[in-house]
């Protein structure tokens, strides 16, 4: 098989089937780079929706359920786009955290009423007991600041 033959083939697309071992079977089609893709769209477009994601739907990937896979892993199918909007419900998750962990400290009774719960009684112990911490620092800090004005006369 020619050369010529060879690219003819490939141009109609067909499959490369040769007998003599010394003919190179290319059969690789004319797909862009990586920097083209990139910077055409966010990545691969379904030509049946004109979007990406879903090929079925054409909707955006579902999140899946918690750990069900890495999120970082290469050879995911969601796109660039989809990793950062990955990486920044997950950002938010983790403040949304962070924030009631700040709150259960200040408030061991906060968790089950942002639930819709009765707070247990452990949790209203330990609020308790957080609310007498706090009047006697508020005490020990008012007699510090006595102290100090004291000595100033």
């Amino acid at each position: 098989m020619t050369k010529q033959e060879v690219k003819n083939q490939q141009e109609e697309g067909k499959k490369l089937t040769s007998q003599d071992p010394s003919t190179p079977l290319t059969t690789k089609p004319n797909l862009p780079t990586k920097t083209k893709m990139s910077e055409a769209n966010d990545g691969a477009i379904n030509p049946a929706t004109g979007t990406s994601g879903n090929p079925q739907t054409g909707e955006a990937h579902e999140h899946a359920p918690q750990d069900a896979h890495k999120r970082l892993d290469g050879k995911d199918e969601r796109s660039f786009k989809e990793n950062i909007t990955d990486a920044a419900r997950v950002e938010k998750l983790e403040k949304k955290a962070e924030e009631e962990a700040a709150e259960a400290k200040e408030d061991p009774t906060a968790i089950a009423r942002s639930h819709g719960n009765e707070p247990s009684r452990g949790a209203k112990v330990d609020k308790k007991i957080v609310d007498e911490e706090a009047d006697i620092i508020a005490k020990m800090d008012e007699a510090k600041a006595q102290s100090a004005a004291a000595k100033k006369h």
